[in-house]
């Protein structure tokens, strides 16, 4: 078997699939764009109409505060016919006043787009800022990963990964998580669904149903070779009784061929002790839910 900290890379990260490269991905931000620019953009936009429409110039994208860079592919896909020099990489520490990106090209352009453009660069670093903020505070001990609660998508889950966390299930097609009422009808049953996805996760609400879906998963093991990596979800319990089930897992024999996910009103104010419990993996709707966006501005000089 892998070593643990490479299971748990497999099981909760999808990083690689979210490149411009990747044509399931640039299918998805090109369509996204488009939403982006039609929600703000009109042929009637009174001020940059009024501009000669040979006119051009040079602006700049500035940081009005320090944080972590992320959207600048994105950026480049949405300005590909305007000439761009990044002075930063996605992922790059930035200051206050940082110049990130110099833009020349046609006036109406530039205008028109700056609103799509910095909403686009200030959510994506804001939540990388936010999940490297996390990160720094846990001292990398365990991985943070988003939840599927995000506004932009997989945009949201690039900008965690960006950050250093780890993307989740990018869709319900990209493994299983076998929730509450998926329990009540498979009754732990999980030989159903065992060959539909390597990777499957039960979520349980307490130490009774963590020890069932444990015995379960473990009886999946034994009766044959299986591809499977299975995980629990432990969601809404508190880090205390995480360290009972843990030590209890320990016990019976039934910790190491199963990974351990916390789960459900973790915040920045109690993250610390859900990393002391013993999981593997922590994931977190707050950091694409309250996630605040970086402060930049498009200056032209």
């Amino acid at each position: 078997m892998q070593p643990r900290d490479k299971l748990v890379l497999e099981f909760w990260d999808r990083s690689k699939k979210l490149s411009i490269k990747k044509k399931g991905y640039r299918d998805f931000v090109n369509e996204f764009l488009k939403l982006l620019l039609k929600n703000d953009f009109s042929d009637n936009d009174i001020t940059t109409n009024s501009l000669s429409k040979d006119y051009n110039l040079t602006a700049y994208i500035v940081a009005k505060e320090k944080g972590t860079i992320a959207g600048l592919e994105e950026f480049k896909l949405l300005n590909n016919d305007l000439k761009l020099r990044l002075f930063k990489k996605d992922g790059g520490k930035i200051k206050n006043n940082a110049v990130i990106v110099k833009i020349k090209g046609n006036a109406k352009k530039i205008l028109s787009r700056e609103r799509s453009n910095l909403n686009l660069l200030q959510r994506m670093s804001g939540i990388a800022t936010l999940t490297n903020s996390l990160n720094g505070k846990l001292k990398n001990k365990i991985k943070i990963a988003a939840t599927r609660k995000t506004l932009w998508g997989l945009l949201d889950k690039k900008a965690v990964s960006i950050g250093g966390g780890l993307t989740h299930r990018l869709n319900l097609g990209d493994g299983i998580i076998i929730k509450d009422n998926h329990l009540k009808i498979l009754d732990y049953n999980f030989e159903k669904v065992k060959n539909k996805s390597r990777y499957i996760e039960i979520e349980v609400e307490n130490a009774k149903q963590a020890l069932n879906a444990a015995k379960a998963i473990k009886n999946i093991i034994k009766k044959s070779k299986n591809r499977n990596l299975f995980a629990i979800m432990l969601d809404k319990i508190k880090p205390q009784e995480i360290k009972s089930i843990i030590k209890e897992l320990k016990e019976l024999d039934l910790h190491k061929c199963i990974l351990l996910e916390a789960s459900g009103n973790i915040t920045p104010e109690n993250i610390k002790k859900y990393s002391d419990c013993g999981i593997d993996a922590i994931s977190m709707g707050y950091i694409t839910s309250s996630a605040k966006a970086l402060n930049m501005s498009l200056e032209v000089r």
